[in-house]
């Protein structure tokens, strides 16, 4: 059923996964302008202040993982090298391999949300030296940051779920060479993304608001129409599975935006247990952890 799924059929399925996308946009936006998600502020403390470390070291902590961020990001775009990969060429319908240097190396969801996280960080982070510096935190920042956060950390869950359950096998199976998916970088997105992540969520204060549940769908919505326009400019879609032309395109997009939301709900269980035990939580979290971070390239032990 899968593999039919990933096939073309007698006709192209990219109208109804567009109007299908576009559906489900405009019902998110509405939900999120008449919730008052956008309205509703957490406190200053939320934001900033934790029950385990000192505002100082949650600053330093901050600070650090959007270096790590921002770091990687620009090793990306500056490496000479550059890196193989295989994506799916538009007119020719076929994956095939290719070579890419410079900035069209930020296309990838990936650099999208490892990006993203970065930008989590830095928010959180200018609240927490703000308030360190006895700077008074605008209101725009206590409500944004609790949602670049749990929008993040959703995301982050579905990168490194998606390439360890199924691209570095699907690739595998393909006999392609997947050395490059475990590059310094490669590793740091696929893994260390959830786990600076799960550390935040163990030493901050900020709450999860069910409403939040909106944004990460609309970061895939957004990744969808940039992928694209991508296919439009490069003539591929970096991810096989994203054509909206395939038959199941439309059963494929509606799976990953569920699982998105599947996932903040994970997220969201995980904070409260945190607060309910923070032993518990913090074991919950290290099994959930491990069970899907792929460090190891498998195809170097066959």
């Amino acid at each position: 059923m899968l593999g039919n799924l990933l096939e073309y059929g007698e006709r192209d399925k990219e109208i109804d996964t567009a109007l299908l996308s576009m559906i489900i946009l405009v019902i998110t936006l509405i939900f999120i302008f008449t919730s008052g998600v956008l309205i509703e502020n957490q406190t200053v403390e939320n934001i900033v202040s934790s029950e385990y470390i000192s505002d100082f070291n949650l600053a330093i902590f901050r600070t650090t993982c959007a270096i790590i961020c921002f770091f990687t990001l620009a090793w990306i775009v500056l490496d000479p090298k550059g890196a193989p990969d295989f994506p799916l060429y538009f007119k020719e319908r076929k994956v095939l391999p290719r070579h890419r240097k410079g900035l069209t190396r930020l296309a990838a969801y990936t650099m999208w949300h490892f990006g993203l996280i970065g930008i989590n960080f830095l928010v959180s982070a200018t609240a927490s030296w703000m308030t360190i510096l006895g700077i008074i935190v605008p209101k725009w920042i206590l409500i944004i940051s609790p949602i670049l956060f749990f929008t993040s950390f959703t995301s982050a869950i579905l990168v490194t779920c998606v390439v360890s359950f199924h691209i570095i096998g699907d690739a595998m199976s393909r006999r392609q060479n997947i050395d490059h998916l475990f590059y310094w970088y490669e590793i740091v997105m696929h893994n260390f993304n959830v786990i600076i992540l799960a550390i935040a969520l163990v030493i901050n204060n900020i709450e999860v608001d069910w409403k939040y549940f909106a944004f990460p769908i609309i970061f895939g919505i957004m990744y969808v129409i940039w992928a694209r326009i991508y296919a439009i400019i490069e003539g591929v879609y970096i991810y096989d599975f994203m054509d909206p032309r395939l038959n199941g395109a439309p059963i494929i997009y509606s799976f990953l935006l569920i699982l998105q939301t599947i996932f903040f709900g994970i997220v969201a269980f995980l904070d409260w247990l945190v607060v309910w035990n923070i032993g518990l939580g913090i074991v919950v979290i290290s099994i959930g952890t491990y069970s899907i971070v792929t460090v190891r390239n498998p195809s170097s032990r066959i």
